[in-house]
């Protein structure tokens, strides 16, 4: 029994067999790729399988790329996939970015505990004083 590998192009996601040279969704070189690091984790984040979008969220908080911030803010708000969305906020919780604390703090007030739970860590991972601001709005 034959196994073919499922490949993604990098650029744009869509799937390409592993023999293709060029994607035939965007014309991107598949043989090359002179993005750096930091640019290919970006660019993951908007990879299709759940799995591969945590693991992504992870890999830039313990790479502190805080330009990311953005992007997981996003991803936190809009991802359809709570496991992904719950990464996206402790990676930035991880960041400790100070841009990061305004949707915390929205989430953690939620009504989906699962998010609220790890967006109150994550707030009380970098800044103590706002997961007691927190605690206080709840008595």
């Amino acid at each position: 029994m034959s196994y073919d590998m499922i490949a993604y192009c990098t650029r744009c996601w869509r799937e390409v067999k592993s023999e293709d040279k060029v994607c035939p969704g965007c014309e991107a070189d598949l043989t090359l790729d002179h993005r750096t690091y930091e640019e290919k984790l970006l660019g993951a984040l908007a990879h299709p399988l759940p799995e591969a979008r945590v693991r992504i969220c992870w890999l830039i908080g313990e790479n502190q790329i805080r330009h990311a911030v953005p992007d997981l803010i996003s991803l936190a708000e809009e991802d359809p996939d709570l496991f992904v969305r719950k990464a996206a906020l402790e990676s930035l919780g991880t960041l400790g970015d100070p841009r990061s604390v305004a949707i915390l703090r929205t989430i953690s007030l939620g009504e989906n505990r699962f998010l609220a739970e790890a967006a109150k860590k994550s707030l009380g991972t970098f800044m103590p004083q706002a997961k007691s601001s927190v605690r206080e709005t709840h008595s």
